[in-house]
């Protein structure tokens, strides 16, 4: 079977002069691949009031290779790894058009992902290269 991904998003209401907007971004099945597919960033985000710790931050939409080297739902901090892959995200905008500029931009990752993966399952042979040693 060929990669593919089922993704389902939410946005507010395009009412005028609200002081925020939000996106969530749900990948609700996969096939040939997994749903974690955003990646966070631990500590990403400014702390929300004085003395809390900085919240996660969505970083992007993973490509094949964080697909294999980031953990899911946490991240590897024993190994200085900040980063890991949720299959959910929420993104708190100020204005629409970041809102529609940012929903965009993972629609077209999460389509070069899916051909990526979708190519990498067909790879031709390129070469063939016999060594004997001489």
């Amino acid at each position: 079977m060929a990669a593919s991904l089922t993704v389902r998003y939410w946005v507010s209401e395009p009412e005028p002069d609200l002081q925020s907007y939000d996106l969530r971004v749900s990948v609700e099945s996969a096939t040939d691949m997994p749903t974690e597919v955003f990646v966070l960033h631990r500590g990403l985000a400014p702390a929300t009031r004085a003395g809390a710790e900085p919240e996660d931050g969505f970083q992007c939409v993973a490509d094949p290779v964080d697909l294999e080297e980031f953990p899911v739902s946490a991240p590897d901090l024993a190994n200085e790894m900040p980063y890991y892959r949720v299959s959910e995200i929420t993104i708190r905008f100020r204005c629409l058009q970041d809102l529609e500029d940012v929903r965009t931009g993972i629609d077209e990752d999460l389509t070069g992902l899916v051909r990526a993966l979708q190519v990498a399952e067909s790879l031709p042979v390129y070469e063939e290269v016999t060594y004997d040693g001489s």
